[in-house]
C-alpha cells in the first residue's frame, strides 16, 4: 500500500473514532438525578457580611440566646464568652489590638455581623454543627453581640436589623494591594524574620508531657496481661478460646485508670476541667456502679464513633479505646 493510501485510511479510522465519541455524548447512562434546587439549599448557606444577603428569615433576642448559650455554648466558652480551658475567648479584647499580644473576640476584631450568624450557622456547636435552627442562631447571635456590648440586653435580632450593626473593627481591615512586580530584596534588606516563641512555650497548646484539665499525650500503665493461655486441646477451639480468655483477663483495675484520666476531667461530680460546673448530661464515673450503669455509652461514644473525648481533649488513644471494647465485651466486670 502507498504512504498515500496509508494516510487516506488512518484519517478515515480518526473520523469513525470522532464521529462515535460525539454520538457517545449525547448518550445517558441510566443513573443520577437532576440537581435541584431543594438539592442545592442545604449547602447555600452562606451570608454576605457587607449587605447581609443570604440572612435567612427568623429572629431571636438576647434573652432567648442566654439560655440556649448556656445549654449548648457555655461548656467551651464560658458562661459570658470568656472561654474555658483552651477553647477560644469570644468576648472582651477592646483596645488590644495593637498590644503585643492582642486579645482577638468578636467584638475586638471581628469586622461584620452577619458573618458571625453564617459562622455559628455553620460550624456550631462543635460536635453537632447545622443542628440549631435560625431562630436560636439570631438568638446566640444577639447573646454574643450583647457580652461584647455591641446591642443592648433589649435587642431582638434579624435579618434587616443584624444587617444593620456596625462592628467596633469595621474599618480595622484594609484591601490587600499585592505587589505582584516585587523583586528579591538585594541590599539593605531587612534583617531575617526570627522565631522567639512557639504555641507550646506560650501554653496556648499543651506539650505532649503536660498533665491536666487539657489532658495528656502520655500513654496510661495497663495492667500487664497474666501469663499466655495454655494452648487450646484442639484446632476449632483454638480460636473461641483463646478470645474468650482475651476478655475475661480485661479487669475493671485496667479500665479504670483510663476512664480516671480521659473521662472524669468533665463526668464527675466535681469537674475539674474548666468551664463545667456539673457533670454534662448528668452522666458522672465517680464510682464502679456508675461506670457500669455508663457501658453503653462509653462504647457508643468512645469506642465506636470516638466522639468522646469531646475533640479528644484528653488525648484517649486507640489503644486505651480497645481496651474498653474488650471490657464491655466481657460483661463489663466491676469489683
Amino acid at each position: 500500500m502507498s504512504k498515500s493510501r496509508s494516510f487516506a485510511a488512518l484519517v478515515a479510522i480518526v473520523v469513525l473514532i470522532a464521529a462515535g465519541a460525539v454520538a457517545d455524548a449525547g448518550q445517558r447512562y441510566g443513573f443520577g438525578k437532576p440537581v435541584t434546587q431543594s438539592h442545592i439549599a442545604p449547602w447555600d448557606i452562606d451570608v454576605n457580611g457587607l449587605t447581609g444577603e443570604g440572612l435567612p428569615p427568623g429572629s431571636g433576642s438576647v434573652a432567648q440566646g442566654a439560655k440556649i448559650w448556656e445549654a449548648k455554648c457555655s461548656s467551651c466558652h464560658g458562661t459570658f464568652g470568656e472561654g474555658a480551658g483552651k477553647y477560644p475567648v469570644i468576648a472582651g479584647g477592646k483596645g488590644t489590638l495593637k498590644d503585643e499580644r492582642p486579645e482577638k473576640t468578636v467584638g475586638s476584631y471581628w469586622p461584620y455581623a452577619p458573618t458571625l450568624f453564617d459562622y455559628i450557622k455553620r460550624a456550631m456547636p462543635f460536635r453537632q454543627p447545622q443542628s440549631l435552627s435560625n431562630d436560636e442562631v439570631y438568638a446566640l447571635t444577639a447573646y454574643v453581640l450583647n457580652v461584647n456590648d455591641i446591642v443592648p440586653s433589649s435587642a431582638v435580632l434579624d435579618a434587616k436589623s443584624l444587617a444593620a450593626v456596625k462592628m467596633p473593627n469595621r474599618d480595622g481591615f484594609i484591601k490587600a494591594e499585592w505587589d505582584t512586580k516585587n523583586v528579591a530584596c538585594m541590599s539593605s534588606c531587612k534583617p531575617a524574620a526570627k522565631v522567639t516563641s512557639d504555641l507550646v512555650s506560650l501554653h496556648v497548646t499543651p506539650d505532649e508531657r503536660e498533665v491536666g484539665n487539657v489532658g495528656s499525650t502520655e500513654h496510661l500503665a495497663i495492667a500487664a496481661s497474666p501469663e499466655p493461655l495454655p494452648p487450646a486441646t484442639s484446632a476449632s477451639s483454638r480460636g473461641s478460646t483463646a478470645a474468650s480468655n482475651t476478655l475475661a483477663r480485661v479487669t475493671f483495675a485496667m479500665v479504670q485508670p483510663v476512664i480516671a484520666k480521659r473521662c472524669t476531667v468533665c463526668h464527675s461530680a466535681k469537674p475539674s476541667q474548666s468551664g463545667f460546673s456539673a457533670a454534662p448530661a448528668g452522666i458522672k464515673f465517680d464510682t464502679p456502679a456508675e461506670i457500669k450503669a455508663q457501658a453503653a455509652q462509653i462504647k457508643s461514644q468512645s469506642v465506636t464513633t470516638h466522639q468522646m473525648p469531646l475533640a479528644n481533649m484528653t488525648h484517649m488513644t486507640d489503644k486505651e479505646r480497645a481496651l474498653l471494647g474488650q471490657w464491655i465485651a466481657a460483661g463489663a466486670p466491676v469489683p
